[in-house]
């Protein structure tokens, strides 16, 4: 397996991805890669890229989305216009990069959907298979999703990755696969073959006060916590005007669901609010939260995450076969870059200081994450995905 990335804040958005294509092969020293993954800033002419990139290397898998950040070995930014573009060039490995429409209204059948391109991808019993997933991070509900997937297959996969972003400026994301740009959609890439992955997920955040009880919920909207409603404690917390702004409250306020007994941080899994429902009363999850659970309001560490993030990338050093040489991706949540520490270098430098300098790497600030946790998928919020990839 080998594999290149180019990383520009070039404004011309055919350029910047032509420039990209071109520094991709030629540190691929003249060969076509077999997949494409990309990364944009929302600001970029998302179209104007994929044109640029084909106007190099045409029917290449291409597989992304929009960040809130982009993140390489050489760094991470929030500009207006940055792209991150991988080519991976694969011996023992079978890609297959798919994208569906429609995630809002029917998360559960899309799971489905998806499940069938795994089923028809004949995945060989002593293969090793990986799910890169890219969706919404808007419209999503991770816990339909996942159901219709998990239903509809007979063998476990891991799922990695994340929901797409934005600048906080804009109540859209966009998705992208093969020349085609979508929002509320689902985009991702099937991998199996002759491999080895290893995944690492924190979160550095920590409870604080009292456990509550989810004691009114319908799908991923909560209307009452502790038989008060859910959106009238969203405002005691960040204020009425906050509320308003998708950004303020992604990134002041959180939810804890409890989770022992699985030996991870803290115990529990931190849930972002993506939007809010005034008629109602309620607020709106990326996953679902059933009445009679409990959660406690929790706050990220900038301290507790920096340790994590430097942990978390020791152990994969040491778990995989030969760390200096393999390919990385890095989901990293929105709410974990300036809005936490000031600048969006300081985590990924905490990874950059483990890793090899050279680090071949690839990421994005996301507005969720895709995890397993013990072989069991989950949808994280406020969290790290590390993801190490060799053949």
């Amino acid at each position: 397996m080998k594999s290149a990335v180019h990383y520009s804040q070039e404004a011309d958005s055919y350029q910047a991805g032509k420039h990209a294509i071109s520094d991709i092969r030629e540190k691929l020293s003249g060969v076509q890669p077999d997949l494409l993954v990309l990364f944009s800033s929302i600001a970029h002419d998302l179209p104007k890229i994929i044109q640029g990139i084909e106007s190099i290397a045409r029917n290449v898998p291409l597989c992304g989305c929009t960040g809130s950040g982009i993140i390489t070995g050489s760094g991470s930014d929030e500009a207006t216009h940055s792209i991150a573009l991988m080519g991976v060039v694969c011996e023992n490995m079978t890609i297959t990069p798919f994208i569906y429409s429609g995630l809002s209204a029917d998360p559960e059948g899309i799971g489905g959907r998806i499940a069938s391109t795994i089923h028809d991808a004949g995945i060989g019993v002593q293969e090793k298979s990986l799910l890169f997933l890219f969706a919404d991070g808007l419209t999503i509900n991770a816990d339909a999703l996942y159901r219709g997937l998990q239903q509809n297959l007979l063998n476990h996969i891991d799922v990695v990755g994340g929901t797409a972003g934005n600048d906080f400026q804009q109540d859209i994301t966009y998705q992208f696969c093969n020349g085609q740009v979508m929002s509320d959609a689902v985009c991702g890439v099937l991998v199996h073959g002759a491999f080895n992955y290893k995944i690492g997920v924190t979160h550095g955040s920590s409870p604080v006060g009292l456990s509550r009880t989810i004691t009114r919920a319908e799908g991923n909207i909560i209307y009452e916590i502790d038989h008060l409603s859910a959106l009238d404690i969203l405002k005691q917390y960040i204020g009425v005007e906050r509320v308003q702004d998708v950004g303020q409250t992604l990134n002041l306020f959180e939810l804890g669901q409890e989770f022992p007994g699985q030996e991870y941080s803290q115990d529990i899994l931190n849930r972002a609010i993506i939007g809010i429902e005034e008629e109602g009363g309620g607020i709106r999850l990326a996953v679902e939260i059933p009445q009679g659970a409990r959660v406690r309001i929790t706050r990220r560490d900038s301290a507790l995450v920096l340790q994590r993030t430097r942990e978390m990338a020791e152990i994969m050093s040491k778990e995989l076969r030969d760390y200096q040489n393999a390919t990385f991706f890095y989901f990293n949540c929105s709410g974990r870059g300036s809005y936490l520490f000031g600048d969006p270098e300081q985590e990924v430098n905490a990874l950059r200081g483990v890793l090899a300098p050279d680090t071949t790497m690839i990421g994005f600030f996301t507005f969720g994450e895709f995890a397993p946790i013990k072989r069991c998928n989950y949808f994280h919020n406020y969290t790290g995905v590390l993801v190490g990839v060799e053949e």
